[in-house]
């Protein structure tokens, strides 16, 4: 069996050459037949996945991502045909929520080892995420998605390079409680109007954010859906709306422990699928990925898309 490895060298604020490094010395001592790519630039691992996949159509290709949570979104979306693909993940991020989501393990090296050691594959369910007047564009996601408050959140984090000077100090997850706090206090409430699967569109007022979870935590750990499960064919979505901005800083707290469930204020819906048609344009995201500002977007679960080696 052939791996194949892409590897973003630049990940973990560039250790993850050395990391890399490590890694190959293991395959080599192991006598592995393995192929490495490294990526080069933002997208290049989508464009990767997207040729190696795209050549072997008529066998199933054990496609290996080396690197954080974009790394691994990128090169899902490359991929054109999931039943062909057997997937591996080793997290080398500074979030590693797909990680956390999927119980690997942190040690590169005991990750390399369960991909190389496993025997059967974890089925994931994946998201899709639509959007545009018509939802003519399209992209999958791995962990979540979201609307508001967490999306301008990624938006602000990676504009300012705090995320990259407190992963240096192995603070990382502070910058987005950080930015978090501070974008509570500026963002506008929006006006929304939402359905879930196939029940009666209603309105929602004081939109703060709907967080669309495929895996119980993002942001770096942060449990904004505590039951979500990725095997459960459905998304998780977390909507905080119709509340004071002081109210929401203390549900923020609530948030960080994993105890907002419950809370008025903190709406928490499980299904197939979702759309928000919104009043005002919303910051949305996608993996931490930024989608831009939308007013109309649709969620959906696709129940054991990807084959997971685990």
């Amino acid at each position: 069996m052939t791996y194949y490895f892409i590897v973003n060298v630049a990940s973990r604020t560039g250790k993850g050459r050395k990391i890399w490094r490590v890694l190959e010395a293991e395959l080599k001592r192991r006598n592995t037949d393995y192929r490495a790519y490294l990526t080069k630039y933002q997208g290049h691992a989508g464009e990767l996945a997207e040729k190696l996949t795209g050549k072997r159509r008529d066998q199933v290709i054990s496609l290996v991502v080396v690197g954080g949570d974009g790394t691994a979104n990128e090169a899902v979306n490359g991929i054109r045909d999931f039943e062909k693909v057997r997937f591996g993940y080793i997290p080398t991020g500074s979030g590693n929520d797909l990680g956390r989501g999927l119980g690997l393990p942190k040690d590169p090296l005991a990750a390399l080892k369960v991909i190389l050691e496993s025997t059967e594959l974890y089925a994931m369910d994946l998201g899709r995420v639509s959007w545009g007047s018509k939802l003519e564009k399209s992209a999958y996601f791995n962990i979540s998605s979201g609307i508001g408050m967490d999306a301008e959140v990624c938006r602000r984090v990676n504009a300012a390079g705090l995320k990259v000077f407190l992963n240096k100090l192995h603070l990382g997850k502070l910058s987005y409680f950080v930015q978090t706090a501070l974008t509570l206090a500026e963002l506008p409430y929006v006006r929304a109007g939402v359905q879930f699967d196939q029940t009666e569109k209603r309105q929602v007022h004081g939109l703060i954010c709907a967080a669309v979870m495929n895996h119980r935590c993002e942001g770096g750990g942060l449990p904004m859906a505590p039951q979500a499960s990725a095997q459960d064919g459905k998304l998780s979505i977390c909507c905080i709306h119709g509340i004071k901005r002081l109210r929401a800083l203390f549900l923020l707290l609530m948030l960080v422990k994993g105890k907002h469930v419950g809370f008025r204020g903190i709406e928490l819906v499980e299904c197939e699928s979702c759309t928000f048609w919104l009043m005002e344009p919303m910051t949305a995201h996608m993996d931490g990925e930024d989608l831009g500002d939308l007013m109309r977007v649709k969620y959906e679960c696709l129940p054991g898309a990807l084959k997971i080696m685990r």
